[in-house]
């Protein structure tokens, strides 16, 4: 995984067959993503810590069983995050 900043205005999308994925965040997720790089490894430099802390965040909703893929925004992912979470809160 690479990571490269791009001004939200210049995105453009990536053509569909290359491997990379594009991630725009906003500031907020840019200051979480920042956090959780520091929490992780707090001498790594950003440019390392970064992509660690997202690969993180990946790896965990994948190993939480939660299907994302019915979301297309962030209202969407955090209602379908929220049931999945508030579930399996019930069943244990």
């Amino acid at each position: 995984m690479s990571l490269k900043l791009v001004h939200p205005s210049k995105h453009e999308p990536m053509e569909s067959d290359t491997a990379a994925e594009t991630l725009v965040l906003s500031d907020e997720q840019v200051a979480l993503v920042e956090e959780i790089s520091e929490a992780l490894n707090p001498d790594m430099p950003s440019a390392f810590g970064w992509p660690h802390a997202i690969r993180t965040l990946l790896d965990r909703f994948e190993n939480s069983g939660i299907d994302l893929t019915a979301a297309s925004n962030e209202e969407e992912i955090a209602r379908v995050a929220g049931e999945a979470l508030r579930n399996e809160f019930r069943r244990t």
